[in-house]
C-alpha cells in the first residue's frame, strides 16, 4: 500500500503547497484543517486527489481518528499571523498547546513513526548572534505580551515532540522557518500588504524606520526542506532551520525591489516606531540543513517576488471585480 501522510493544517499557505508537492511525489495524502485561516480553495488543484477532514485540532478524538493508519503526520496546525497574537492570544495557545499535545498523543495511540513538525523563527525573539544557529536561546523576552503567545506554543511544541518520541519511540523532526512567502499567504503579511497598497494605488505606510531586514525564502524552497526533513533518515530526531541565508535585505531594499516589478514609484512613509516585540534582524544558519538534508534555496528573492506580485495582482483584479467592498478579504 501507498505510504498514508496526514497534514494538519492542509489547507493554509504553507500547508497547501505542502500537499501539492506531495501529491506530485504520489504519496497518499489527507488534510485535517477547520478552515478558519486557510481555505479549501487552497488546494483546488489537488482536490480530487486526496482526503479532506474538516476538524479542529483541540478535540483528540477528532484528530485520532483522522490519524488512522497514517505512516508519517505533517503537523502545521496554529494560528500564525501578528495581528491574531494580540486579538486572539487565547485561541492560539489553545490550538497551539492543545493542539501540540493531542497529535503528539495520538501518535503514540495510532503507532505513527514520524512526526514533522514546523515551527517558526520567532523562537528566537530577537538573535544575539547572526547568521543565528539552531543552538541560540529559545526565548520569551516578556510573558505579559501576547505578541509571544504564538512563539510559546512553538517552543513547547519542540519540546512536547521530542518528548513524546523519545518515550514513546516515534521519530520527531523540527524545522524553523524564515520568512517564507508566495501565492496564497493571505493578507496579514508585509509582502501581500505592500503589494495591495501598490495595486490599488494606497498611501504607502511602513511601520518601523525600513532598516529592519529580513533574509526571505520562496515557499518552493521551504517546501523542499520540509520534506527532506520529514523522510531522509538525517532528519529525525533533530532540528533544522529553513530559509535563506544567501540574501538579506532591509524593508527599504524590499520596497525598492517591489517598486521595480511594479513599475510604480513609491514614496514610503515610515511610522519610525517598529511593532512591539518585532525583532530588528533575522537571517538563519542553514548549513546544518544543507549539509545534512541536502537543502538548498533556489529562488532569487527577485524571481519569487515576480511569482508573487503576479498572483496577487490577479487575485486583488479579480475580488475587485466579484466581491462587494464590504467583504474584501483584507478588511477582515
Amino acid at each position: 500500500m501507498p505510504e498514508r501522510i496526514l497534514v494538519t493544517g492542509g489547507a493554509g499557505f504553507v500547508g497547501s503547497h505542502l500537499v501539492e508537492k506531495l501529491v506530485e511525489k504520489r504519496k497518499e495524502v489527507a488534510v485535517f484543517d477547520n478552515s478558519w485561516r486557510g481555505s479549501q480553495k487552497n488546494l483546488n488543484d489537488v482536490k480530487d486527489k486526496i482526503e479532506f477532514i474538516e476538524g479542529d485540532i483541540r478535540d483528540y478524538t477528532s484528530i485520532k481518528n483522522a490519524m488512522k493508519d497514517s505512516d508519517v503526520v505533517f503537523h502545521l496546525a496554529s494560528l500564525q499571523g501578528t495581528r491574531f497574537f494580540y486579538e486572539y492570544p487565547d485561541l492560539g495557545l489553545e490550538v497551539g498547546l492543545i493542539g501540540n499535545l493531542n497529535v503528539a498523543k495520538a501518535m503514540k495511540e495510532n503507532n505513527v513513526k514520524r512526526v514533522l513538525f514546523t515551527s517558526s523563527s520567532e523562537v528566537y525573539s530577537q538573535p544575539s548572534t547572526f547568521p543565528t544557529q539552531e543552538n541560540h536561546p529559545l526565548i520569551i523576552p516578556d510573558p505579559k505580551n501576547p505578541r509571544w503567545s504564538y512563539s510559546a506554543t512553538k517552543i513547547s511544541g519542540e519540546v512536547i515532540f521530542f518528548s513524546y518520541g523519545r518515550k514513546y519511540g516515534f521519530d520527531a523532526s523540527v524545522v524553523r522557518i524564515h520568512n517564507a512567502y508566495g501565492q496564497r499567504m493571505g493578507w496579514q503579511h508585509v509582502i501581500p500588504e505592500f503589494i495591495k497598497r501598490l495595486v490599488l494605488d494606497e498611501e504607502f505606510t511602513v511601520q518601523g524606520s525600513g532598516s529592519e531586514s529580513r533574509s526571505f525564502c520562496y515557499i518552493d524552497d521551504i517546501i523542499d526542506g520540509i520534506i527532506n526533513a520529514a523522510f531522509k533518515d538525517e532528519g529525525a530526531n533533530d532540528v533544522f532551520n529553513l530559509g535563506n541565508d544567501r540574501e538579506e535585505y532591509k524593508i527599504i531594499g524590499l520596497i525598492k525591489m517591489l517598486s521595480q516589478i511594479s513599475g510604480k514609484k513609491i514614496k514610503p512613509v515610515f511610522s519610525v516606531v517598529r511593532p512591539e516585540g518585532s525583532a530588528t534582524r533575522r537571517l538563519p544558519d542553514i548549513s546544518k540543513a544543507r549539509k545534512l538534508l541536502g537543502y538548498d534555496p533556489k529562488i532569487s528573492l527577485r524571481d519569487g517576488l515576480k511569482l508573487t506580485y503576479s498572483w496577487y495582482k490577479r487575485e486583488i483584479e479579480s475580488i475587485l471585480k466579484n466581491t462587494d467592498a464590504k467583504e474584501y478579504p483584507w478588511l477582515k
